[in-house]
């Protein structure tokens, strides 16, 4: 990969790549390794006295046909001899070159990049490694509740793809919801039987998610009994009429999946969430199975038991079933159709699927059965799976339950409660108008920074009073952060660009050499879908702000001291709104 993210380890790189070559030309010794992989062997030290980067020697062994410990020690003397810009020093310890920052220089160039906005349009990826990536996330079903859980898949997808394109791949986001299936068939049955339910004037998907969890009820009250037969039959005329696009069942499909799908595109506002393309499952249901049908009569699909499908048992996948027996087809029949419609973009390399963690076998079998079928494409796409979000005893939030509020609803509860712990004092000196928007501003700070702040491999527990809190690890504390910058800013004013750094203090040391490696936390969160690296980053960095305001005087240092402290609190204000932008979190300017 490039190199020219990180200023200081690029010039580590440049250097060492340098004198390698140099030792290797002297007496004609191969050499292979490049200069982005020695930059990506270098390592931060686990004490900030140690130095600010370490390169460990022993991949330079074999080729050299020395001890690793002597080659650092050469090297060690040979580049501390040479002329450097942002590398003050370099020490060997044992088999490793320690490289100390010249944090006056590191200053100096970070601010001046940061300010011309050099910084954050780097080029993070050759253009031999970009992708155009069809990322899909968030298939809510319609007809349901929409809770806290369902948010993880979308601010999940949200902030993979904003990495993703802030790396320089292409994105087309695209979203698949759930219009079809027993669960719909479920409520229309229970919408119209006995009687006709009533439709209220307002709230009506609120209704609706009441509707649902009542259906599931009734449904298992019948289980056994001798009116089950019948409903089963409705079921089949409900699910016929929905396939075949007509009846009184379809019309009233057709209402209901409005109401939610007008809901959605209310809470993907209110998120400042969009789609370049909305899939719908029930586009997919008929040209699915007679794309099945083709290939079984083509002779790559088979029959098993009545069943078709393809045997993938030497890939250790087992039978992949694309049509039942009776003719029906499977959540993987319309998932081979939306691989299709996603791959008739020649230009699309590959497809990401946030989809959670019990469809493993899934994917594996969708993927290696499009690749089967000509479509490269799939080899490289990913499932990206992640885990529950669970009530505070550890719960999994379910719309059958409604063990949760709905997502609306949740929504004003948590920016009633902002308005009233953080912002009633500023009634009067602020606008009403101010607070309603900081309050919304807060309520998704914490939303999302709390789904996104662990791996998606882990669960997440809920809880609306701690991820509000203006202090730990919680979305509002790095918003409150960068206020408190543009604060100190305000009062104190802007630093003078041409001023000379002088940096003097350990906290500004840190503060500086965390704010140099945002690129470097952007690129592997991108390289790796991991939006927690950029989360876990930015409070680190938050941190660090923090002690070095706490310990290092602004207003009454000496004019050069309090230049160079104004630019540290500019620049962090600066990167805390960059990567905030990247996990989809707004970034107030007062709270």
């Amino acid at each position: 990969m490039t190199t020219s993210h990180d200023p200081f380890k690029n010039e580590i790189a440049k250097i060492v790549y340098q004198e390698l070559m140099n030792i290797s030309q002297n007496f004609s010794i191969a050499f292979s390794l490049k200069e982005h992989e020695i930059y990506n062997l270098l390592t931060v030290p686990p004490d900030f006295s140690l130095g600010q980067a370490a390169l460990p020697c022993f991949p330079f062994a074999k080729s050299f046909k020395q001890a690793p410990n002597k080659i650092a020690s050469e090297l060690a003397e040979k580049l501390n001899k040479q002329n450097k810009l942002l590398i003050s020093k370099v020490n060997c310890v044992n088999a490793y070159l320690n490289f100390y920052c010249d944090f006056n220089e590191l200053a100096k160039n970070i601010s001046q990049n940061i300010n011309s906005k050099e910084f954050f349009n780097r080029k993070l990826l050759e253009d031999s490694e970009k992708d155009k990536i069809v990322v899909e996330y968030s298939q809510p079903n319609t007809h349901k509740a929409m809770h806290v859980g369902h948010l993880r898949c979308l601010v999940l997808g949200d902030a993979v793809c904003n990495l993703l394109e802030y790396a320089g791949n292409k994105i087309v986001r695209a979203t698949y919801p759930g219009d079809v299936g027993n669960h719909v068939a479920k409520i229309i049955w229970y919408l119209t039987h006995p009687t006709n339910k009533q439709f209220p004037a307002t709230d009506k998907t609120r209704w609706l998610g009441q509707m649902y969890a009542e259906a599931d009820e009734a449904f298992k009250a019948l289980k056994g009994t001798a009116n089950e037969v019948e409903v089963k039959k409705d079921i089949s005329e409900i699910l016929r009429q929905l396939n075949n696009s007509s009846g009184k069942y379809y019309e009233l499909w057709k209402e209901t999946r409005e109401w939610s799908l007008e809901e959605l595109r209310r809470i993907y506002s209110w998120l400042n969430s969009h789609f370049d393309v909305w899939y719908f499952e029930s586009e997919c249901e008929a040209p699915s199975k007679e794309i099945v049908k083709k290939k079984y009569e083509e002779g790559f699909f088979v029959k098993d038991n009545g069943a078709i499908g393809i045997d993938l048992s030497q890939w250790k996948l087992g039978f992949a079933m694309f049509l039942k027996s009776d003719g029906n087809g499977l959540y993987l029949t319309k998932d081979i159709d939306l691989i299709m419609r996603k791959f008739s973009d020649p230009e699309v390399t590959k497809s990401i699927y946030i989809v959670d963690s019990r469809q493993k076998l899934h994917f594996q079998q969708l993927f290696k059965t499009a690749e089967l079928m000509g479509y490269p494409q799939a080899a490289k796409s990913v499932h990206l799976s992640y885990e529950t979000v669970n009530t505070e005893d550890g719960k999994p939030f379910s719309s059958r339950q409604l063990n949760g509020l709905q997502l609306t609803d949740l929504r004003y509860k948590m920016e009633e409660k902002v308005t009233k712990d953080y912002l009633e004092r500023y009634r009067g000196q602020w606008t009403d108008s101010d607070i309603e928007l900081t309050a919304k501003n807060i309520t998704i700070g914490a939303l999302k920074y709390g789904m996104l702040r662990v791996d998606n491999t882990t669960q997440i527990n809920f809880s609306l009073e701690e991820w509000l809190k203006l202090d730990g690890d919680t979305g509002p504390y790095l918003q409150y952060v960068h206020a408190r910058c543009c604060s100190i800013l305000e009062k104190i004013g802007s630093p003078k660009q041409n001023s000379e750094f002088k940096v003097t203090e350990q906290y500004e040391q840190e503060l500086i050499f965390l704010i140099s490696r945002f690129n470097d936390f952007a690129l592997q969160g991108a390289v790796q879908n991991r939006p927690s690296l950029i989360a876990n980053y930015l409070y680190d960095l938050a941190k660090s702000f923090n002690r070095f305001y706490e310990n290092c005087s602004i207003k009454n240092a000496e004019e050069n001291i309090r230049e160079t402290r104004l630019c540290l609190v500019e620049c962090t204000k600066e990167i805390i709104f960059e990567g905030l932008k990247l996990l989809g979190i707004p970034a107030p300017h007062k709270m």
